[in-house]
């Protein structure tokens, strides 16, 4: 618990102000490009697969724990060199995924929602349009934290479990983009893409993280001066 504290405390400023920030900037510069598509929006259509997959309301429960997926890695990050190649390839993301709804907007009908779904879902479906689907951001968003994960979770008697786990999180979430009929099997290839591209051009650190100068045994060191 002592090391969880330290590396939440680790650049607690710059986390605050960088939650704030990118919170604000990329749901409303999302909503705002879906409310108002600069060209004329093509409908999607589901494949063959992607009509066999059945529409289960119920797995926007997983859908919406992306939200508590993506604080994760950046809040156990200690270094600023790590929060900044973090911000990189957040913002690489949304640039890639913005510049795609602008110039091809995208569409996938939904199905008819039925009297008794859950409030969750209700919500999203009214928030959320229809439009936006390609890539899905949503696979992008959990493949770059997954991998985010790997990084962070890099050492430690836990570390190999940890990772299994986010990555069955990461799987989940993907899966319940399908089950929620928010994407196709095309948005969410497109999405995980762009999740490991940006973070392969943007956030992985060359070397070994291990060896970074800011790592918690440095700032256990730091604290004890």
């Amino acid at each position: 618990m002592n090391d969880l504290a330290l590396r939440i405390r680790a650049n607690l400023g710059q986390k605050l102000l960088l939650s704030a920030a990118l919170t604000v900037s990329v749901w409303g510069g999302y909503l705002l490009i879906q409310r108002f598509p600069f060209r004329p929006v093509t409908v999607v259509q589901p494949s063959r697969l992607d009509r066999l997959i059945p529409f289960m309301p119920g797995a926007v429960y997983l859908y919406e724990s992306i939200w508590l997926l993506m604080p994760v890695a950046p809040w156990l990050m200690t270094s600023a060199d790590e929060l900044k190649r973090y911000t990189r390839g957040l913002v690489a993301i949304c640039l890639a995924g913005f510049t795609v709804f602008l110039l091809f907007p995208t569409s996938l009908p939904r199905p008819k929602c039925p009297p008794d779904v859950n409030l969750l879902y209700a919500t999203l479906v009214h928030v959320d349009s229809e439009l936006n689907a390609l890539p899905s951001l949503h696979s992008a968003f959990a493949v770059f934290h997954g991998l985010c994960c790997q990084a962070v979770f890099s050492s430690g008697r836990w570390s190999g479990r940890i990772r299994c786990l986010v990555w069955i999180w990461v799987l989940g979430i993907i899966i319940s983009t399908f089950l929620t009929k928010q994407h196709v099997l095309l948005d969410a290839a497109a999405g995980a893409l762009l999740g490991v591209a940006c973070h392969c051009l943007f956030s992985r650190r060359a070397g070994n993280p291990r060896h970074a100068p800011h790592t918690l045994e440095y700032i256990r060191r730091r604290n004890r001066s």
